[in-house]
């Protein structure tokens, strides 16, 4: 510990590097684990549920066992109801005093000057839960409502829509803040059911013992795997959708983007450490000589790890946990999980930070360390004074496999179905930059004989010693050109990837439609109802609702996936005037009742023909066989499922379509056709008629919120490339002091050297800047052939400019900057150091 103490001190350059990266690693991989601890465990605090001590709602996920214990769990989109003899059993198992069941549905008021305004409402005997007090009036009677003390008086008439036109209701009292309330018999009239059960204790029951109670009675009655019991904070997820929603959201994306953070954060701090060995393989050299065992080597090398290790993983796991909370309000901002939602803190995550780049660190250097600890030290002070260009048969092997692996990615995105397809184009070109830095110095030692053979012809003398200097530092070279193909590679083709997919989304979805004209909602939905009064119109030929969601498609003899998720939509028979789907064998004119249509890649997926029996599980869990009727042609804009639209839309969450679709007769007249559709529209406030225009933009709300969920942990990770790469580069001209010491005590002068550096940085950021535009223009190209038909990816040029523009610069004063402080000192002083 004395002698690793005195090396950090005296490399303090090369060190602070290796700090850095594991800092930064540590801060990255910290956040992640919180939020994706979060996901298994946490949710949103209660509000009006915060009254019962147990709370019972439906189950919102959809598992199937397969043979090999493994039960895979797909989360459902839409809110569940409880039934009837849920609500029995939870009111007769032991310790419960009293159950109160809440109603809940979404609504829409209509104000004077017709703005709609969306509002959760709820039946009155639900304010037994957590007691609401009137602030004036009665509590509501049938046709009659209790309203926010702040949107009307007691006795005025107001309009309210739930899955129709408004209807108007009295207002009978007034509550204080906001608040809906219906009689609870016109309630479950206008509901789906029973949202959740809300249990009270008897005297001295505690909660716990009446969940487990509440637990077993269910179990008993065989409704185990159809009811949650929540209690705590876990009643919040029964309470919002979007609670249970923002987890499953927030596991799935930590827990991929983790994965790449994990291989990034290695792969620099491995990097990072093994080039900080590489540099003082003189010193172990010496060490060696004065017969330094290579078990003392290691020890002192494993001490020297613990320190800076140690240092950065006790500075960086708070900053790591800030850091969660910083992307929980961004993801919340973007819209990717709900406001208020609660990040579960625990040491579990920050454990796994400190093992993951201890360990990380503590295998790099003494990978970085075995061959000059293994050979004899006449040996060793050989190889220090001369670079090796060979590397070992094992990291040759890895890193052909990781290239090899990234083309059978590239080749994959042509193959997997077109939603996935971004999946393996990502993975790709980090495969293929953790590859050629493990080939770093051979792929360096190639490249810079192409690019010194031009510059060896060069006059100055500067621009032969920076040819020399490239040709045979490989190593050096190639630690400092892959943090920045990492940066050029990995932004690019995650940024285009993602672009390309929403334009081509944009793309066929505006292709497959032929309706004349679309009705959407202003908040959010229009009633179905419209597409049925719509075809009264004159001139109108066909009218469908398209009536949005996810469903599960079950193939129980799967072993490894039988669950499948896919994007669907309700529509009816006469869709195929509307969208023009080409349909490979069927009709959607065969549409209807006990009837899907699928995608020829979800057909394929689950081995089904026309005429084929599927098992699907609709948005709210119900389970439903539907006959395929028609195989159409994929479409990236209109997903993988087509049902009937009266069959989905009782099972939707607000029972409303997304959009209405309708198609003008070819001699009919548009513009009477448009005003009375805009009459029809009238009828329904909020609804809004445009153009098919409107429809593609609506469809892209996710997707878009999904792009700006990369770009912000994409910046991250990049923040952190780049943090890497100039340390690395930093470090890779501080440890050439001695070099440029002995250059100018050979005659060489300092405007000489600076020119060497110059050239040399121009040789670097060349590379770089090749070598990460292949790496990503490969898959990205492949993924725009695939999904577009153009070999260019969508989105604008400006982008990749600016990542090589950020990356050049980073680069260029990474050099230029040390390089300009280390020539300035004096050459025997820079040789004094550098032996010392």
């Amino acid at each position: 510990m004395k002698i690793a103490w005195q090396s950090v001190r005296s490399h303090r350059t090369s060190f602070v590097s290796a700090f850095l990266a594991v800092l930064g690693g540590v801060v990255l991989i910290t956040a992640c684990g919180v939020l994706l601890q979060s996901g298994l465990f946490a949710g949103i605090a209660p509000q009006r549920y915060a009254g019962a001590p147990v709370v019972v709602g439906a189950s919102q996920s959809v598992t199937v066992p397969v043979k090999e214990d493994i039960d895979p769990v797909e989360w459902l989109p839409e809110r569940a109801v409880v039934p009837e003899n849920i609500v029995t059993a939870v009111a007769t198992a032991p310790g419960v005093r009293e159950v109160v069941g809440d109603v809940s549905f979404s609504a829409r008021v209509v104000t004077q000057d017709n703005q709609v305004i969306g509002m959760s409402a709820h039946g009155w005997g639900s304010t037994k839960i957590t007691p609401v007090t009137l602030s004036a009036g009665t509590a509501p009677a049938t046709g009659e409502v209790v309203l926010g003390a702040d949107f009307a008086k007691v006795g005025d008439r107001v309009r309210i829509a739930t899955d129709g036109a408004p209807v108007d209701y009295r207002v009978s009292g007034l509550v204080p803040g906001g608040g809906l309330f219906f009689s609870d018999v016109q309630a479950r009239a206008l509901s789906r059911g029973i949202t959740a059960v809300a249990a009270f204790p008897q005297p001295g029951v505690k909660d716990s013992a009446l969940v487990a109670n509440i637990e077993k009675n269910l179990a008993e009655k065989g409704f185990a795997d159809r009811a949650l019991v929540k209690s705590g904070v876990g009643r919040g997820e029964i309470e919002f959708l979007s609670a249970a929603q923002s987890r499953f959201v927030l596991m799935m994306v930590s827990g991929s983007f983790s994965g790449f953070v994990l291989m990034i954060v290695i792969f620099v701090v491995a990097s990072t450490l093994s080039l900080m060995v590489h540099q003082r393989r003189r010193e172990i050299a010496l060490l060696r000589a004065i017969a330094a065992t290579p078990r003392q080597i290691h020890r002192m090398l494993a001490a020297e790890v613990l320190v800076v290790t140690g240092a950065a993983i006790a500075i960086g796991l708070l900053p790591g946990y800030f850091l969660a909370y910083a992307l929980r309000d961004g993801l919340a901002g973007i819209g990717v999980i709900a406001e208020g939602f609660v990040l579960s803190i625990g040491p579990v995550p920050a454990l796994a930070s400190a093992v993951a780049c201890l360990a990380a660190a503590r295998i790099a250097v003494w990978s970085a360390a075995r061959r000059g600890v293994r050979v004899s030290p006449v040996e060793a002070l050989r190889e220090s004074t001369v670079e090796r260009p060979e590397i070992g048969r094992t990291r040759t092997i890895i890193g052909c496999v990781l290239v090899g692996m990234a083309l059978a990615a590239v080749v994959a995105t042509g193959f997997v179905p077109a939603k996935l397809t971004v999946v393996p184009a990502g993975v790709s070109s980090l495969l293929a930059v953790i590859g050629i830095g493990l080939l770093g110095p051979k792929v360096m030692a190639i490249l810079t004989r192409v690019a010194g053979a031009r510059v060896l012809n060069g006059r100055r003398v500067s621009s032969y010693l920076a040819a020399a200097n490239s040709t045979a530092g490989s190593r050096r070279l190639a630690a400092a050109v892959t943090p920045l193909v990492l940066t050029i590679g990995f932004a690019t083709s995650q940024f285009y990837t993602q672009s390309t997919l929403i334009d081509a989304t944009q793309v066929q979805a505006r292709a497959a439609t032929v309706a004349d004209f679309v009705v959407t909602g202003q908040a959010g939905g229009v009633s179905a109802s419209l597409a049925a009064a719509a075809r009264d119109i004159p001139g109108v030929a066909a009218s469908t609702p398209l009536v949005g969601t996810e469903v599960v498609a079950i193939d129980r003899d799967a072993v490894q996936e039988p669950l499948s998720r896919s994007t669907a939509y309700g529509v009816d028979s006469s869709a195929s005037s509307a969208l023009n789907l080409p349909v490979s064998s069927g009709a959607f004119a065969d549409l209807r009742g006990d009837t899907v249509a699928l995608s020829e890649t979800e057909a394929s997926w689950l081995g089904k023909r026309l005429g084929g029996r599927v098992e699907l599980v609709l948005g709210d869990g119900t389970t439903i066989n539907p006959r395929v009727a028609a195989v159409f042609e994929g479409n990236l804009g209109f997903g993988d499922v087509l049902l009937p639209a009266d069959v989905v839309l009782p099972h939707t969450t607000d029972r409303l379509a997304d959009a209405v679709l309708v198609s003008v007769a070819p001699n009919a007249d548009h513009a009477s056709v448009a005003a009375a559709l805009r009459g029809l529209a009238s009828q329904h406030p909020g609804s809004i008629v445009g153009d098919r225009e409107a429809l593609s933009v609506a469809q892209d709300n996710q997707l878009e919120a999904n792009a700006w969920l990369n770009r912000l942990l994409l910046g991250l990770v990049l923040a952190y490339v780049a943090l890497a790469s100039a340390t690395t580069l930093v470090t890779v001209t501080t440890g050439r002091a001695r070099e440029f010491a002995l250059l100018r005590l050979v005659g060489g002068t300092r405007r000489q050297i600076a020119r060497m550096l110059r050239t040399e940085t121009v040789i670097i950021v060349s590379i770089a800047v090749v070598l990460g535009t292949v790496v990503a223009a490969i898959p990205v190209t492949v993924l725009a052939m695939r999904l577009t038909a153009v070999p260019l990816p969508s989105g604008t040029p400006w982008v990749f400019a600016g990542i090589v523009a950020a990356t050049v610069l980073t680069g260029v004063l990474s050099i230029r900057l040390p390089g300009r402080r280390v020539t300035r000192a004096h050459p025997l002083h820079s040789l004094r150091s550098g032996a010392s």
